[in-house]
């Protein structure tokens, strides 16, 4: 009796049932695939704003240390040597300055752009503090390969300046 039920092929309900079950399991694949997509794009997508802001926060940072140390190194020179309430208080304002300029540094995963703020930096401090000669085209040159890094970096995809670090 088995011959002649084989011989027929599947019932339509059967096959209906296999065509439903291939279609859910089809179904369920794209939305997995679909799910997991999402969330690797959403994950870089964070990934790169957060990078976004610390690098934007790094440039005002370095900025404002700029603007800090000119102020100070005015004033520094025009005491020549004598400490005054202005002194003082244009030095604590740089060195605010300059510490939340590494607080933000330490958020910067592209080693290129926190050398190159921490070479400005340095260049910078000699430039408008120190009393040994760093020419202020040094401190420009280094203050716009700074500003060239974080610019590349921005303008990646994943926030973070091609090149070797």
């Amino acid at each position: 009796m088995t011959g002649p039920l084989l011989a027929a092929g599947p019932s339509p309900a059967a096959v209906t049932l296999i065509s439903a079950t291939a279609g859910a399991v089809v179904s369920l694949l794209v939305a997995i695939g679909t799910q997991v997509a999402l969330s690797v794009r959403e994950d870089h997508a964070r990934r790169y704003s957060r990078r976004r802001a610390a690098l934007t926060d790094a440039q005002d940072a370095a900025l404002a240390v700029r603007g800090r140390l000119g102020e100070y190194g005015t004033l520094s020179r025009a005491a020549a040597g004598r400490s005054t309430p202005e002194q003082a208080a244009a030095e604590r304002r740089y060195l605010d300055a300059r510490a939340l300029l590494e607080v933000t540094l330490s958020r910067v995963d592209d080693e290129k752009v926190v050398a190159a703020a921490l070479g400005w930096r340095d260049a910078a401090e000699v430039s408008f503090i120190s009393s040994a000669e760093v020419s202020a085209a040094t401190e420009q040159r280094r203050w716009q390969e700074l500003n060239a890094a974080i610019g590349s970096a921005l303008q990646s995809k994943d926030g973070v300046a091609p090149g070797p670090g």
